[in-house]
């Protein structure tokens, strides 16, 4: 049976690796692994806590069967200085912005598992009151941290650019 939870401090821990560890999101420029996978760890909890201080909750860890499958990273763009790389269109000041979305290990996925991840996301930053949801989506590749295109295509995103390979996607929650 799959289980969301959000993240907490107590169980910053069960988040699957290499996500745990990720700084991508985080930085701006070039990213590198090169800090010991403690330290990473470290920076991720002091994001997450100033996140979770302004922002409210902004990681969700998925579990089958009380194994950590999947990760979910999310917050208003602000927070991620990555997405100024993107050549594609720049997020909204007003959206969430979907980080990550991901399914740790390749036979867990096309099971449904991330659908049900993207309608509780939705469900939970509805009823918190945002209005728009973006993230970038490849369309030539699925595998992606934050997920496949054709997923977002399901739950009504928009792709903001039809012939960048990497768009912007675009949900007006209501």
């Amino acid at each position: 049976m799959l289980k969301i939870e959000g993240a907490t401090l107590e169980n910053f821990k069960d988040i699957p690796s290499p996500c745990r560890y990720c700084l991508y999101w985080q930085t701006k420029g070039e990213y590198s692994q090169e800090m010991l996978k403690s330290e990473r760890e470290k920076e991720k909890r002091e994001w997450f806590k100033k996140v979770t201080s302004t922002s409210g909750p902004c990681i969700k860890t998925a579990y089958l069967n009380g194994k950590p499958i999947g990760f979910m990273q999310y917050a208003p763009a602000k927070f991620f200085p990555q997405v100024k790389e993107y050549t594609s269109e720049q997020p909204s000041t007003e959206a969430v912005f979907i980080a990550c979305l991901f399914i740790i290990d390749k036979d867990d996925r096309g099971k449904g598992f991330g659908r049900a991840m993207l309608k509780g996301l939705l469900d939970d930053l509805k009823q918190r009151g945002f209005k728009v949801v973006e993230t970038y989506a490849r369309r030539s590749s699925a595998e992606n941290p934050s997920g496949p295109l054709k997923l977002y295509l399901k739950h009504d995103f928009r792709a903001r650019n039809e012939e960048n390979d990497f768009p912007l996607v675009h949900l007006e929650l209501r």
